[in-house]
C-alpha cells in the first residue's frame, strides 16, 4: 500500500519513502501543515488550531501525487540524458586520450625518467608505453 507524507509549507513530498522538493501543494486547503499515510491509515495536521483530522485513503491527494510521480519520471528523463551525454563525451578521441586511466601517456617527468633509464639499459619501455597508448587511442 502506497505511503504517503506531505508538508505543504515545505512543498515536501514522500511517496513510499521517496522524497522529493518543490512539489505544487497549492491544491491543500490554507489551514493545512502536513498530511501523513502509513498505507492503511493516517491524518491531516492543521496549523490553526484545528483539530487532526483521520483519513483512510490518499485519493484526494492525487494532484500532489501525480506531481510527485511526474517529476519522478522527468527527473529520471534527465538522468539518462546526462548519462548518455556523457558516454558520448567518454567515447570521444580527446576524452579518452586525457581521462583513460588504462592507457593514458605517463606524467612528463615520468617519460623523462623512463627515457633516460631506456637509454642507459637500452630497453624500449618509453617506446612501448607510447605505442600502447596510441594503439588504444587511434586518431578518427
Amino acid at each position: 500500500m502506497t505511503t504517503l507524507t506531505i508538508v505543504k509549507d515545505d512543498s515536501a513530498v514522500s511517496v513510499d519513502g521517496v522524497g522529493l522538493g518543490e512539489i505544487d501543494c497549492t491544491s491543500l486547503a490554507s489551514n493545512v501543515h502536513a498530511v501523513q499515510f502509513d498505507g492503511t491509515n493516517g491524518h491531516i495536521e492543521y496549523n490553526d488550531g484545528t483539530e487532526t483530522e483521520a483519513i483512510t485513503s490518499i485519493s484526494a491527494f492525487s494532484t500532489i501525487t501525480d506531481a510527485h510521480a511526474a517529476k519522478i519520471t522527468a527527473n529520471d528523463t534527465a538522468t539518462a540524458e546526462a548519462e548518455a551525454t556523457q558516454t558520448a563525451l567518454e567515447d570521444t578521441y580527446g576524452w579518452k586520450r586525457v581521462n583513460d586511466a588504462t592507457t593514458k601517456y605517463a606524467t612528463l617527468g615520468d617519460q623523462l625518467d623512463q627515457q633516460y633509464k631506456d637509454a642507459v639499459n637500452d630497453t624500449t619501455t618509453w617506446k612501448d608505453a607510447i605505442a600502447a597508448v596510441k594503439a588504444a587511442h587511434p586518431k578518427p
